[in-house]
This record gives C-alpha cells, sequence and structure tokens, in this order.
C-alpha cells in the first residue's frame, strides 16, 4: 500500500511538472500574439527594408555558387 501510494505521488508530481510548463508555453504564445498584435499598426507604416526582388537576387547569387 504504501509503495502505491508513493507511486501515485511521483505520478503526480510529474503531472505537475508538465502542467506549469505547458502552462508557461501558452504564456509565452500569448505574449508573442499580444506583442505582433500591439506593433501591428506601428509596423504596418513602415516602410519594408527589403522587397520580394531583393530575396530573388539573393537567392539566385547563392543557388549559382552551389
Amino acid at each position: 500500500m504504501k509503495s502505491d501510494i508513493q507511486f501515485i505521488k511521483e505520478e503526480l508530481s510529474e503531472i505537475k511538472q508538465m502542467l506549469h510548463e505547458l502552462l508557461l508555453r501558452y504564456e509565452a504564445v500569448g505574449m508573442m500574439k499580444l506583442s505582433n498584435h500591439s506593433l501591428h499598426q506601428f509596423l504596418q507604416d513602415e516602410p519594408d527594408i527589403y522587397t520580394l526582388d531583393d530575396a530573388k537576387v539573393v537567392y539566385r547569387c547563392k543557388k549559382q555558387y552551389q
């Protein structure tokens, strides 16, 4: 009986740790979404640093040297 109780305690401790890690991940994802949402208006008015054509030129150059 004591070994069963000890086993249950260990399993509960492991589940508790897993839930804690899961909550931390959800919290991090939530903060990233909030940051993205709050910066959206600010970044929307900013000019793009690189265009799609710039990316194509870099990709072509790298492809030629491989």
